[in-house]
């Protein structure tokens, strides 16, 4: 029974709009056909790739590590991933050797590392083409080889106490491999370009939120629905 009309109907027009306002949001409004949270989600995930790059202070590390010579023994899972490995270390010069799916590689660190970074950087800038045109399989498949096989061959240089070199290997895999294939085909964008649009996101979730809580305020007030706090006394 409603016991206060006016918080009521305030309420309910509070609850309708929220509603149509959501309608709304989930329409595809947005450019591309999308709604409203998958606009948000590409706008933050744009604005999180551009301040994921990190391949000039990778390329210095590799720097570091030219003239330090490599030589492992890793295993693929199988056949097809052991010929990815072979295709992308003969391209950075490395000399390999196949068994199977067991490969011997040996040379120059820096110079491996530095066609890994490459590649990062053509896959963090949504070049596909170009890395698919240098080894004849697709750009994720590449950087997927690169990282598979940099976590064998770390492990490997630990297992020969090369902690350095290991170290810039865990390195280029987390701040050039994984960021370029996670974003790749998501266009990079910088929060202070788009700082306009961020406040205005974050302030809506604020508000909208709060819309929410007082429609549902003002309808139990209208009910009649309050919260009390009862206190009890204590005898000494």
């Amino acid at each position: 029974m409603i016991t206060n009309k006016k918080t009521f109907t305030l309420g309910i027009v509070l609850m309708f709009s929220f509603m149509a306002v959501f309608a709304f949001i989930m329409s595809p409004s947005f450019g591309n056909g999308r709604n409203g949270l998958e606009y948000a989600d590409d706008m933050f995930n744009s604005l999180s790739k551009g301040s994921a790059y990190f391949i000039e202070e990778e390329m210095g590390k590799a720097d570091q590590m030219t003239g330090h010579e490599i030589n492992v023994t890793i295993a693929a899972a199988d056949n097809t991933q052991a010929q990815t490995w072979e295709k992308l270390y003969t391209a950075a010069g490395a000399d390999i050797s196949v068994s199977g799916t067991e490969l011997t590689l040996s040379g120059d660190l820096g110079g491996i590392l530095k066609a890994a970074i490459a590649d990062s950087d053509a896959m963090y800038n949504n070049q596909g083409d170009r890395i698919a045109g240098s080894y004849g399989v697709e750009a994720k498949v590449a950087v997927y080889g690169w990282h598979t096989s940099f976590k064998a061959i770390s492990a490997a240089l630990e297992k020969q106490q090369s902690f350095a070199e290991s170290a810039a290997i865990q390195s280029v895999m987390q701040k050039a491999l994984e960021p370029s294939y996670n974003y790749y085909g998501i266009e990079p964008k910088k929060v202070a370009d788009y700082a306009a649009v961020v406040i205005l996101l974050l302030v809506f979730y604020v508000v909208y939120t709060m819309w929410y809580g007082f429609a549902i305020y003002f309808l139990a007030d209208g009910f009649g629905i309050t919260a009390t706090k009862s206190a009890q006394k204590v005898q000494a």
